[in-house]
């Protein structure tokens, strides 16, 4: 597009000519990420004073310039590609830590601050910030959030949407919201993790860090074939053992990484594990003995122990050090990260290989084996026209598998422009339309980051959406029915919290059956109706443990109450009916999912204003968790995000903001 010279002008009085560049060289350079796609841009501003994001975003506003955010541009999936020309915004030089308080545990830093920066501060204090992508030395702490990149740590501690405390946020227009994990209402820190910057630019973030293990244990164990090591990742999981981390490569991976990083990978096996386990010397040596025998059993070839720190370091810098040793050995690499329930990897993990094997396709296969998350490294020369066609249709085909396997498209590196249309074949059009509908609300003029996430022209194209149960479909035809009266309703449970008497109220009460207790991904899937009583003692008896209270309501209500916030990184998958009575499902047995905007976020804590909850699915445990602390129902104080996304999902208020009789 062509920017009005006026707006030049406006942008270079706040920003200096010096940042503002329009030059072919500034211009080819950032015309591209870690991707295939190239973009020419109109614009390129490096942002040096975080105070002047807001300005530049109320500039770009007034004239209808769409802006691309970007850092370290390290996501492989076109996020940072500029589609529609306009202003790249390079947040790279804002890379200060602003503050390290270890006494209450964490960090102050701007966006374009990378992990290893981090990490290399907090070291010497004895912390770490668990989120630990592979590409840390490069990748920045705003990037990880906007893409929820999150490593190989994650199966234990969590992904980077839950050590995010808070945001300081610009949105396209140029307002600045806080956002906090003590607001009430929805976690919209949680629906900015894996939103790729087309809400807005990530000014400021305060981290969560903790103290460092004072014992870790990392041990390389190798196999006969990959099926092997990937059977015994799935065995850990349903014996509910959580090591630090899992790693798994082929033979073809750890050839590359030994020419490139001499990591002290054996080469005579056909794959190997890396894990990592950390504790109390006494847990360690007791999950050690497990680990060793569940990888006898799938036909380990050697079970070693870094002996030195120096020799786990090694390890662990060969494993970081894979995209590196594949690009030497072409052009090109296309990597995927499509992610799977952890029981389905056997069989995400064949049909991966048929496909490589059907398109003679040369690829290393590696994985955060833990969390399900595979990244295929297909490596060619996109000058090869063909070839190139070739690798994009098994990429695609390879994401799809994992779809057909329970998963999802993306794990953490996102989906950009890239895995764009293969989101159809995930969601099905009322989810899809739901995301259309959160962009809108917080972007309106579509200028951030426009023509990412979401696929284009996808009603024919989405998946066709499954059947609604009798109970489901009942509840549905209520809403639609109240919805053609305009008569609002009242969302509840048990009603243990909300307390109105009310005659508007839809109830979740006959949504009360526990539909899974999976004790090999160890995840529950129960309607919202269940009773937190009813399910304690399904839990109790089927020997598993869940971080939800004995106590009164349901599942729905602690959920979207509000009561129970720390209970939102435990749930992995929702369906819920809208207020126009259509249905959408986000998630599932996912311990990864950055693929569309965060719906289990966006409804935690919602209160009923935005959905009526029907099912969760979330995680439990082999062993007994702190129960989540419990606070008093209050209703939560609305901010800008939650009145803009609220005004676009039900402009009637048909899921009323207030409760009580006023609303009868």
């Amino acid at each position: 597009m062509k920017i009005p010279s006026a707006a030049f002008t406006e942008l270079i009085k706040i920003v200096g000519k010096e940042n503002l560049l329009t030059d072919e060289v500034s211009l080819s350079v950032y015309a591209y990420d870690c991707s295939l796609s190239r973009t020419r841009p109109d614009a390129l501003i490096h942002l040096r004073r975080a105070d002047v994001i807001a300005p530049v975003l109320k500039v770009l506003y007034r004239y209808h310039i769409p802006f691309v955010p970007r850092a370290s541009a390290t996501n492989h999936a076109g996020s940072c590609a500029a589609l529609n020309g306009g202003v790249i915004l390079n947040v790279a030089p804002l890379n200060k830590i602003l503050q390290i308080n270890t006494q209450a545990g964490f960090a102050l830093v701007e966006p374009g601050v990378t992990g290893g920066d981090l990490q290399d501060s907090l070291a010497p204090l004895g912390f770490f910030y668990a989120p630990d992508p592979a590409s840390e030395r490069v990748c920045s702490l705003s990037g990880n959030l906007a893409q929820n990149a999150s490593g190989a740590r994650c199966m234990k501690y969590g992904g980077t949407i839950d050590h995010v405390l808070k945001v300081d946020f610009v949105m396209s227009n140029g307002t600045e919201i806080h956002l906090s994990r003590q607001d009430s209402g929805p976690d919209f820190i949680g629906l900015l993790a894996g939103s790729e910057g087309t809400l807005g630019v990530i000014k400021q973030l305060k981290v969560k860090i903790l103290p460092a293990a004072k014992h870790i244990k990392t041990f390389l164990v190798t196999f006969p074939s990959l099926a092997d090591s990937v059977q015994t990742v799935s065995d850990l999981a349903a014996e509910g053992i959580i090591p630090r981390c899992v790693e798994a490569m082929d033979d073809i991976t750890t050839r590359a990484v030994e020419e490139f990083a001499h990591a002290g990978y054996p080469l005579d096996a056909k794959a190997l594990l890396i894990l990592e386990l950390d504790g109390t010397p006494a847990e360690i040596d007791e999950q050690e003995k497990q680990l060793e025998e569940i990888c006898l059993k799938n036909h380990s070839l050697k079970f070693l122990p870094a002996r030195t720190e120096a020799e786990r370091q090694r390890l662990w810098f060969g494993r970081r050090a894979a995209y590196a040793a594949m690009a030497r050995l072409a052009p090109n690499v296309m990597v995927g990260d499509g992610t799977v329930p952890r029981s389905e990897l056997p069989r995400a993990l064949a049909k991966v290989r048929h496909i490589l094997d059907e398109q003679h396709i040369y690829a290393s296969l590696l994985f955060h084996a833990g969390d399900g998350n595979f990244h295929p490294q297909i490596i060619f020369d996109e000058r090869n026209r063909p070839d190139t066609v070739r690798v994009t249709r098994a990429l695609k085909e390879i994401l799809q598998a994992c779809v057909d396997c329970g998963g999802t498209v993306s794990g953490e590196h996102g989906i950009g422009v890239e895995k764009r249309a293969v989101m159809a074949y995930q969601y099905d059009k009322p989810t899809l339309d739901l995301f259309t509908q959160i962009k809108k609300a917080l972007d309106p003029e579509n200028l951030a980051n426009p023509l990412k996430l979401i696929p284009v022209n996808y009603d024919e194209k989405a998946r066709a959406q499954a059947a609604l149960s009798p109970a489901i479909k009942q509840l549905a035809d209520k809403i639609l029915m109240r919805k053609n009266a305009h008569a609002p309703c009242l969302i509840t449970g048990e009603n243990s919290r909300l307390k109105t008497k009310a005659a508007n109220i839809i109830s979740t009460q006959t949504l009360n059956r526990i539909l899974e207790i999976d004790k090999t991904n160890y995840t529950v899937t129960a309607e919202a109706g269940v009773a937190l009583k009813t399910l304690a003692r399904a839990l109790k008896q089927a020997g598993v443990y869940s971080v939800l209270p004995d106590s009164k309501g349901t599942l729905g209500g602690a959920f979207c109450s509000g009561c129970l916030p720390s209970f939102y990184a435990q749930v992995l998958g929702v369906e819920a009916l809208l207020p126009d009575g259509s249905y959408v499902r986000y998630g599932g047995k996912l311990m990864k999912n950055a693929a569309g905007y965060h719906l289990t976020r966006l409804f935690a804590g919602s209160q009923g204003t935005l959905s009526l909850v029907t099912q969760l699915t979330f995680k439990i445990y082999a062993k007994p968790v702190p129960a989540a602390p419990e606070k008093p129902f209050v209703r939560a104080s609305g901010n800008l995000p939650w009145a803009a996304i609220k005004k676009q999902l039900d402009p009637e208020n048909l899921f009323p903001v207030l409760a009580g009789e006023k609303n009868v």
